[in-house]
């Protein structure tokens, strides 16, 4: 019951999210232009010219109703293209159609709003924040290593969603293979969906079990920890659940879910992939094969996450009445 409530809570926050961001709208006073509008609301002139099929040195009318861009996205204008598009922005065609869920090819309307890579649709950051708080600094990553007693706390990507190279050589060092202090700089993309990660839970710290490790052992040639696009992590405050859960919304990634240990893997690929492992800490790999299976840990999961949030609420209930008492 108490993950139905949550679900109708969210869904009616993503509602009103969405007709906010759709509804959003400026009525032009006499004198107005674009570019005063524009700083008004601290938009580009060029979306907000997009976002209204106009052209930016377009003259106004008063009462003429404009709608007013939100930032992250690119809004289409006449004869704009995911090539155009993504060349002016100074970003890759293949980045933006993904993000976008859209083939390279893809024919774009006028007005069309394209969410830009790196940047997180609103709807996804008003869910989060009402669950789980929003970051005191955006963009802000902090990263814990357990096993050698490291934190770091850095802004990994630029204003362009690229990542910083200080940032990320402090990164590579920090994901290095422990026992041989071997490295290799960290995947891009795999830098850019940390970023989001950490947003989406308030900026909490991640905690990193596992990062850059050479073949050998446990770890197979073909493994994505080989060439640091990969990354074993918990969330403080976070249940793997959870984790596991959202990283599996996340496109094209690789989600490992590991009931009987302290993480989850995750990682960066070009075809999503999810699997259960029960294996225990340095045990060899106990893939759970059967996609039924799976499904039963799914579910066995969301049962215990229920009887724990009844458990919750019953608790609370009963310090309510002896606080009566």
């Amino acid at each position: 019951m108490a993950r139905l409530v949550l679900a109708l809570v969210f869904a009616s926050l993503a509602l009103c999210s969405s007709v906010v961001a759709q509804e959003r709208q400026h009525t032009v006073r006499s004198g107005q232009s674009l570019a005063r509008i524009a700083s008004r609301y601290r938009v580009r002139v060029q979306d907000l010219a997009g976002a209204n099929d106009l052209s930016v040195s377009a003259q106004l009318r008063e009462g003429q109703v404009l709608r007013i861009p939100v930032d992250g996205y690119h809004y289409v204008r006449s004869g704009e293209t995911l090539s155009t598009i993504a060349r002016r922005r100074e970003i890759s065609v293949r980045d933006l159609a993904r993000a976008n869920r859209l083939s390279e090819g893809a024919t774009l309307r006028v007005g069309q709003r394209l969410l830009l890579p790196g940047q997180v649709a609103e709807e996804e950051r008003d869910q989060a924040a009402a669950r789980w708080g929003r970051p005191r600094r955006p963009g802000v990553v902090t990263l814990v290593r357990p096993a050698t007693r490291e934190r770091l706390s850095l802004r990994v990507l630029d204003s362009r969603g690229r990542p910083r190279s200080g940032p990320r050589r402090q990164l590579a060092w920090l994901l290095r293979h422990r026992r041989t202090n071997a490295q290799t700089p960290p995947d891009t993309r795999l830098l850019q969906l940390l970023v989001r990660i950490s947003d989406h839970f308030g900026g909490r710290p991640i905690h990193v079990l596992s990062g850059f490790r050479p073949a050998g052992g446990h770890t197979e040639e073909s493994s994505h920890h080989t060439d640091g696009s990969a990354i074993d992590l918990r969330i403080q405050g976070v249940s793997n659940r959870d984790l596991r859960d959202f990283l599996r919304t996340l496109p094209e990634v690789g989600v490992g879910y590991y009931p009987n240990s302290s993480f989850v893997h995750f990682d960066v690929r070009r075809r999503s992939a999810y699997w259960v492992d029960r294996s225990g800490p340095g045990e060899a790999p106990e893939y759970v094969r059967d996609r039924a299976a799976r499904e039963r840990v799914d579910e066995e999961d969301a049962i215990e996450a229920q009887e724990q949030a009844r458990a919750g609420s019953e608790s609370s209930g009963n310090d309510a009445n002896d606080d009566d008492a």
